[in-house]
């Protein structure tokens, strides 16, 4: 195997265990975390860990049938194909969009251990775009933030998860417009969120506890350098609420709780499928994904969602016929694969390491490095063209360490 094979079998392998914080995150925002691939392989993956744990899956191209309304939509003035690049800011302060996409914002995350326990607590903070300045400004006020279709209106919860109420923020004002209380039994508490692809609903992940205390972090063993600990996840998501945002009515299903401690994060949030009518998560040790109805009940792949990755953020195309897959490294340095969303045949080979966002028929955003070559770490978001070799950078390289500053983590939704 050459040294391209065995970087994106460790990317394949590391993009099904990363870490978050939301959905498509949707990009939903959910820690993936790698502990999983640590307990097969034994050993440090270092650079590629760090690039891939970096990116955060959002929620936020699935269409809820049913629901009485849909989030305010931007004006985004007489064409979707222009392209506000920031290659120069890293975090970016002024808007960046390209097609059909703008990013709402941006999050950083801290993780601080808890002595040796091999757990430790994960904080967010967020940069939320001024639709009317057009910058990013800071909100340290919510544990989790999930901004719907347009980029006028948020989802957020209250630090102290689980929570009992969800908060609508109309981002002009940076005021919660009103809350969606949702009573309760200890197992209907919500720390998770992803919106639908028209903005009248949201999915939101309930748990027994507080999904960012205790997650997993590195422990070495004493003596043995470079080696890590095995922790185990400790899942404590119970369900889903379906709410409608327009009325704030809501309906929970329970989910059970898998067996094996490895097959869930701590977090492992729900988002809806593309056609809305069941939900999805992925496994973090395994190459599947789990699939449920809106009841809670577990159910086959639908149409066209048995090749999807749940680590790989942009999903289906717009009008579902192909798939962003996984880290490809074939005839580049650094790619991924487009897929037939239906059979998953690979259809084509586009420039990125990892695709964010659908921007267009055939454009997506994507994390890359530079053109002449550079960290790994210091990867920058870019636009591709499926079938051209051309890239066009959006933003500045994060930070070049693995564990450095700059890590921030893009939020897209549609415009």
């Amino acid at each position: 195997m050459n040294g391209i094979d065995e970087a994106g079998a460790v990317v394949r392998a590391a993009l099904r265990e990363q870490a978050a914080a939301q959905a498509p995150a949707e990009p939903l925002l959910v820690e993936r975390v790698l502990t999983a691939h640590r307990r097969r392989a034994r050993r440090r993956i270092g650079g590629v860990a760090a690039v891939v744990a970096a990116v955060v899956g959002l929620a936020f191209w699935s269409p809820l049938p049913g629901g009485s309304g849909s989030a305010p939509i931007r004006d985004r003035g007489p064409s979707t194909t222009e392209v506000a690049a920031r290659p120069d800011q890293s975090p970016p302060r002024d808007v960046i969009e390209a097609g059909d996409v703008v990013m709402a914002g941006y999050v950083e995350q801290e993780t601080t251990a808890s002595g040796t326990s091999g757990r430790g607590e994960l904080r967010r903070t967020y940069w939320l775009l001024d639709p009317d300045s057009q910058t990013y400004e800071k909100d340290e006020r919510w544990s989790l933030v999930a901004v719907a279709p347009g980029g006028l209106q948020a989802a957020v919860l209250e630090r102290e998860l689980p929570v009992r109420r969800i908060g609508i923020l109309d981002l002009r004002t940076r005021e919660v417009e009103r809350w969606i209380e949702l009573d309760g039994d200890e197992r209907q508490g919500i720390a998770g969120l992803a919106y639908s692809r028209d903005g009248g609903s949201l999915v939101a992940t309930t748990y027994l506890k507080d999904p960012d205390s205790g997650v997993p972090v590195p422990v070495k063993e004493e003596g043995q350098d470079g080696m890590e600990v095995e922790v185990p996840f400790d899942s404590g998501r119970s369900g889903f609420w379906v709410v409608d945002v327009a009325s704030g009515r809501g309906r929970w299903s329970a989910v059970e709780t898998l067996t094996d401690p490895f097959l869930l994060n701590a977090r492992q949030d729900f988002e809806f499928t593309h056609d809305g009518k069941a939900v999805r998560a992925g496994l973090v040790s395994d190459a599947r994904s789990e699939f449920h109805d809106l009841d809670g009940l577990p159910i086959g792949p639908p149409e066209g969602e048995a090749h999807w990755e749940w680590s790989v953020e942009a999903g289906r195309s717009p009008d579902g016929s192909r798939m962003a897959g996984p880290f490809a490294g074939r005839t580049r340095e650094t790619s991924s694969w487009i897929l037939d969303a239906r059979t998953g045949k690979k259809v084509a080979e586009v420039p990125g390491q990892q695709l964010l966002a659908w921007a267009g028929k055939d454009q997506l955003v994507a994390w890359d490095t530079a053109k002449d070559g550079g960290s790994e770490f210091g990867n920058r978001l870019v636009l591709v063209t499926v079938g051209s070799d051309r890239t066009v950078p959006l933003s500045g390289p994060r930070g070049d360490e693995a564990d450095g500053g700059g890590r921030w983590q893009p939020i897209f939704v549609r415009r």
